[in-house]
């Protein structure tokens, strides 16, 4: 092979293939070359190793990708002290006869394989490839044991460095795509069978009826009774009586051991914490006064007053089922009185009444009709 490059002109190209020959000239003459000399392969297998870092480590942080790149000069420069010392060992020390270094230098010959066009998956496109023909190449060197030991270096440092690198690229795609990795290696490992697949949990009997339809329930053993909305919104709990309440209850309870199912889909996430019962007394009987001035007491019926006078429940959530809600006293004997309450949430109250006679004085009004309004008070005698 000539030094001379065969000169193409491109506006007189004899051929369609004219530059792709003058690069592969130019490609062998550089084969030739590293060849025949071991200092000048290890600068080109250094800039190959410069050039791939370079790629792989594009899309990392300026920090992190300084650190390996100054890793591999670290490596490239101990690799190459490592040669230049055995190079300079091997050409003090006098050749053996067994060695065949010397008069007596072999020559190696290295059979290039035909190449295979087949192979798709590292070619690039529209690029030209050497004709499948074998070529012969001979390396004559005086010694091939520093191009062996310093290849074999190279190799370690270099796979040493590569398992690094690989091993810190995965380990950060794993925590950024929930261990990847891991999902990947499972795909071999066979599906678990019958004996092996963890049974399902049922889920926990809470122990007592759940209703099926939306609403705020009165639990009362194992009857659930659904509450109705008053019309008349619950006052503040500074103001001590409401305006009156014309319409009797429509849920009765049994007896006052009594919780509350609250069954709505606007309570998920917006749950209070407390929830209040209060108190809704009967006026009985009022007070009037005729034009001389003397009292007379007549019976009322069907007038009620929601007052401020409460129980506090707690509210607990009933873990399959987000949208419901427990609402019950911290107190295991708790026991409403035999009477008419609200079960207020949101200023909404919902309505029932406890079943048997009252005894509880908050339960009964009195109402006295003056010139500037009525008044009401607690009955002596519910």
């Amino acid at each position: 092979m000539t030094g001379e490059l065969p000169k193409i002109e491109q506006d007189k190209t004899p051929a369609p293939y004219a530059q792709e020959i003058e690069y592969a000239l130019t490609l062998q003459r550089m084969i030739n070359v590293v060849n025949r000399d071991p200092a000048q392969m290890r600068l080109a297998i250094y800039g190959l190793a410069r050039a791939r870092m370079e790629t792989d480590t594009a899309q990392l942080a300026g920090a992190e990708r300084e650190r390996l790149l100054n890793s591999l000069e670290t490596a490239i420069q101990g690799v190459e002290n490592f040669s230049q010392r055995r190079d300079d060992i091997e050409r003090l020390s006098p050749p053996s006869a067994e060695s065949g270094i010397g008069p007596h230098a072999s020559t190696a010959v290295t059979r290039v394989e035909t190449f295979d066009p087949k192979a798709r998956d590292i070619l690039v496109p529209n690029e030209a490839y050497p004709t499948s023909e074998i070529q012969v190449v001979e390396v004559r060197s005086a010694s091939r044991l520093p191009l062996i030991l310093s290849t074999v270096a190279l190799l370690f440092a270099g796979g040493m460095l590569g398992l690094a690198y690989y091993h810190e690229r995965l380990s950060r795609l794993s925590n950024q795509a929930g261990l990847s990795s891991k999902a990947g290696g499972m795909r071999d490992v066979a599906p678990p069978t019958a004996s092996e697949a963890p049974a399902s949990v049922a889920p926990k009997d809470p122990g007592f009826p759940k209703p099926s339809n939306y609403g705020v329930y009165a639990l009362n053993g194992d009857t659930l009774s659904e509450l109705s909305i008053v019309l008349e919104r619950a006052p503040d709990k500074r103001i001590a009586m409401s305006t009156p309440i014309n319409e009797p209850s429509r849920t009765n309870i049994a007896d006052g051991k009594v919780r509350f199912l609250l069954f709505r889909r606007d309570l998920v996430g917006n749950a209070p914490e407390r929830i209040d019962v209060r108190v809704v007394a009967r006026v009985v009987r009022a007070l009037k006064f005729d034009s001389k001035g003397k009292p007379n007491f007549t019976p009322v019926s069907d007038s009620w007053n929601i007052r401020n006078v409460s129980h506090e429940l707690r509210v607990r959530p009933i873990s399959d089922n987000p949208e419901m809600l427990l609402v019950q006293s911290e107190k295991p004997d708790f026991e409403l009185s035999p009477g008419r309450y609200v079960l207020v949430l949101k200023d909404q109250p919902y309505d029932f009444t406890v079943a048997g006679e009252i005894t509880d004085a908050a339960q009964c009004l009195e109402r006295t009709d003056a010139m500037n309004g009525s008044f009401y008070s607690e009955c002596q005698k519910p």
